[in-house]
């Protein structure tokens, strides 16, 4: 709580300047934010896009395929990696072998058994 004198006497230019330094920071960080927000939302629209084309020139089933065929050379590329790394011997994935239900851009709808 302020005291009664602190009301009439004006803060000196350093408390100011603290302050106004506070606040240039939060400023500063809050911009910031906005512009990765930005940046993550240029990124999003420029993948759909592309996806979008993707899929009106090859159609859906070389894009899905393409995009796996991706995913599976990854997959075997980070456990290549994960194997130098440790120095072991590299244990196949289940990525590699199984093919991948979700793929960027596409929403997948689970099936859920009726009770009929």
């Amino acid at each position: 709580m302020r005291s009664l004198a602190s009301l009439f006497i004006a803060p000196s230019p350093e408390k100011i300047a603290a302050k106004e330094l506070q606040d240039m920071r939060l400023a500063l960080f809050q911009a910031e934010r906005r512009l990765l927000e930005a940046q993550m939302q240029v990124d999003y629209y420029r993948d759909m896009v592309g996806f979008l084309e993707e899929v009106a020139t090859a159609g859906v089933e070389q894009v899905v395929d393409k995009r796996r065929a991706s995913e599976a050379a990854a997959a075997e590329q980070a456990d290549r990696t994960e194997a130098a790394a440790s120095h072991t011997v590299p244990v196949p994935s289940q990525t590699a072998t199984q093919p991948s239900r979700i793929a960027p851009g596409l929403t997948t709808v689970p099936i859920v058994p009726s009770a009929a």
